[in-house]
């Protein structure tokens, strides 16, 4: 097992991605912490974890608060004695054409998606660096490195807020490698293209969540969309020893998007 005896904390992994992320790292053998701030989900998971006799500790805590996030780190700790891997997947979206887009669409992407990343990683520096030793995964976005056109196939309208908050991940992350590094902590990014995940279908018919699969395919090169598993598998790579040399990049997980490229 690549992560035996580590211990990680993942955001947002109360559903979709961040769920399949820590489900992973568990399987790896890591002890983790399933931080989300619904807690209904963060007990599901936990649960589900613990019947696979995984190692699993649930936490309610939202991103944009300081002190929870102090909280959420000093509990880890006291309870496993260190902190190794970091993935800050929490995350939300507000879709509105560019020209009606208020100031709340803005603040609270921007709040959770790029001030939220900051802050975690603000709270779990203390501990890797005395350890001198952490694996830290940003989840960013291909919206984040490329302009093209979100409202396609029964997409809702616009993501200016979440595409400079996702491309801001990805700016941090370098700048965060670069702070952290001699420390002995690497820094990296995943920018995952469409996924299929629940969330898909939740502001959509069915037909239209049929032509909107049909419109991702097309613009990737391998033709077809990526799975909450294909996420799961990089995030786990880039935490894992084999990454040990790798810090301050992104990692495009997109089936090779031409439309991104």
């Amino acid at each position: 097992m690549r992560l035996q005896d580590k211990v990680a904390i993942v955001t947002g992994s109360g559903s979709g991605l961040g769920k399949a992320i820590v489900k992973r790292l568990a399987e790896e053998g890591a002890s983790v912490v399933v931080a989300d701030i619904n807690a209904e989900a963060v007990a599901t998971v936990v649960g589900e974890l613990e019947k696979a006799g995984r190692t699993a500790v649930g936490f309610t805590v939202d991103v944009r608060d300081r002190s929870q996030l102090k909280e959420l780190m000093a509990t880890t700790a006291g309870k496993f004695g260190r902190i190794d891997i970091l993935v800050n997947n929490a995350g939300v979206t507000r879709h509105r054409p560019f020209l009606t887009m208020n100031d709340e669409d803005w603040n609270i992407v921007l709040a959770v998606d790029l001030k939220g990343v900051f802050f975690c990683v603000q709270a779990v520096a203390e501990y890797m660096i005395k350890q001198r030793y952490g694996k830290i995964v940003n989840i960013s976005s291909a919206s984040g490195n490329g302009g093209a056109s979100h409202a396609t196939a029964g997409s809702a309208a616009g993501n200016a807020n979440y595409a400079a908050a996702k491309a801001g991940v990805i700016q941090l992350t370098k700048t965060l490698a670069t702070e952290l590094g001699p420390h002995g902590i690497n820094v990296n990014s995943v920018a995952p293209g469409f996924i299929l995940t629940p969330m898909t279908s939740t502001s959509r018919t069915q037909q239209e969540v049929e032509e909107h699969i049909e419109v991702r395919k097309k613009s990737t090169v391998l033709k077809r969309v990526g799975k909450p598993e294909d996420i799961a598998n990089s995030v786990l790579f880039l935490v894992s020893d084999e990454a040990s040399f790798i810090s301050g990049q992104l990692l495009r997980v997109d089936g090779g998007r031409t439309d991104r490229m």
